[in-house]
């Protein structure tokens, strides 16, 4: 599909400021400078200009960008003049930022009211959806099934009763407006709650968590294309979950693109159904569903770029990026969305390392996201792709690649 010369402003808040006065952990720094390098790449080869904003901290790494040009920024509210800046100056924004805290919708919205075309899904649709107690009420009253939820304040008396009155345990607890499995908790019995709600509130400075059942089955998403009136599944897609206890970190630790199941289409159908209950969902658009022996139970709509996302675009018959300007410009979907194989990522954590042997960890193919030796952390991580055939040799070559850079470090 042809698309009209354009300049793009790409802000992916992990690399572009947005925990400059804040440590980020290493598992977000290399999911998000994946999903930006992805889109880089996507974007210059629909023929855009492209312009990043980058924290400084990053700048002293080799980062292979194909950027036009490249914006320091110290901290958010740099990051933030600059947006508004580049609002005069670029003819659309690419946000790419969590919807905790309202960021991923004051951002957008920032971009809206100074007239300039977003990539992005609307404003108003990322605020209703952000919230997760609001998101389940309006797919409950759509008749689309999502966990047993349970809204609960910090500050209320007797949590723990009101979590044996509602639930068996096993239970899922987490923030309202959390993403991914930030401040999320298993939680196995009624000793750990308060381990779990302590957790939240430290996390995300929040009065409010939610509590859900845990269901069993396959954790998958479901990516789609959306114009704001037409809606188009791409791919199911496998996540690779590892749910901990309060004092643990549950995680998001990779996937497999695109991921074939029994239950895709309904799957599909059901995703599609969720799109439909929003006005204004554009562009790219994720929905994460548990499929159950019952059926598919929706536990989360994303209104933004996803990490699926960076083995998609890997393996697309298609510019992902190119598909996504169409959709929130055009109001074109593609014809043929097919793949020409399989990917298979993960995040890896790794020692931390010089500087100096990051060309070295470039040379790897199957590297999106080096371990950048960043912050305070003391350890690393990489995000890896390998991509075949088949699921099987895509799986297969990621553990090989994931050998090799370990032994190498």
């Amino acid at each position: 599909m042809f698309v009209v010369y354009l300049k793009v402003l790409l802000y992916e808040h992990a690399c572009g400021g947005g925990f400059a006065e804040s440590a980020v952990s290493p598992g977000i720094l290399a999911e998000g400078f994946g999903m930006l390098r992805s889109c880089v790449v996507g974007f210059k080869a629909a023929g855009c200009e492209v312009v990043v904003v980058l924290a400084e901290e990053l700048l002293r790494f080799n980062l292979l960008f194909e950027a036009d040009c490249v914006v320091p920024v110290f901290s958010f509210s740099d990051a933030q003049q600059v947006i508004l800046k580049a609002c005069g100056e670029v003819d659309a924004v690419y946000v790419i930022a969590p919807e905790t805290g309202g960021t991923l919708y004051a951002l957008v919205k920032l971009v809206e009211q100074n007239g300039v075309s977003t990539f992005n899904s609307h404003s108003s649709v990322i605020g209703e959806i952000s919230n997760k107690v609001n998101l389940y009420k309006k797919l409950k009253v759509n008749k689309i099934r999502t966990p047993k939820t349970l809204h609960v304040n910090c500050d209320a008396q007797n949590i723990r009763q009101s979590i044996v009155d509602v639930f068996s345990f096993p239970v899922i607890i987490k923030p309202v407006d959390g993403v991914g499995c930030g401040g999320l908790s298993f939680v196995e019995n009624v000793l750990q709650v308060e381990d779990a709600v302590e957790k939240i509130a430290a996390e995300f400075d929040s009065e409010n968590f939610i509590v859900q059942e845990y269901l069993k089955g396959d954790a998958i998403s479901v990516s789609l294309l959306c114009t704001g009136t037409k809606i188009l599944p791409i791919s199911l897609n496998k996540q690779n979950v590892v749910l901990s206890a309060p004092k643990g970190v549950s995680c998001y630790v990779g996937g497999m693109v695109p991921f074939e199941h029994g239950k895709k289409q309904e799957a599909f159908q059901t995703a599609e159904a969720v799109v439909n209950c929003f006005s204004g969902l554009r562009g790219y658009v994720g929905v994460d569903l548990i499929l159950t022996d019952v059926g598919s139970i929706v536990v989360d709509v994303n209104p933004r770029l996803t990490t699926s996302f960076i083995g998609l675009n890997r393996v697309a018959g298609f510019n992902f990026v190119d598909a996504i300007i169409n959709a929130t410009l055009n109001d074109i979907l593609p014809s043929k969305p097919g793949f020409s194989g399989y990917a298979c990522f993960s995040k890896v954590e790794t020692p931390k390392f010089d500087v100096d042997f990051l060309d070295l960890l470039y040379s790897i193919p199957e590297i999106v996201s080096p371990p950048f030796p960043v912050y305070d952390s003391d350890v690393g991580c990489t995000l890896l792709s390998a991509e075949g055939n088949s699921l099987e040799q895509a799986c297969y070559l990621l553990e090989e690649a994931k050998k090799y850079v370990l032994n190498i470090m």
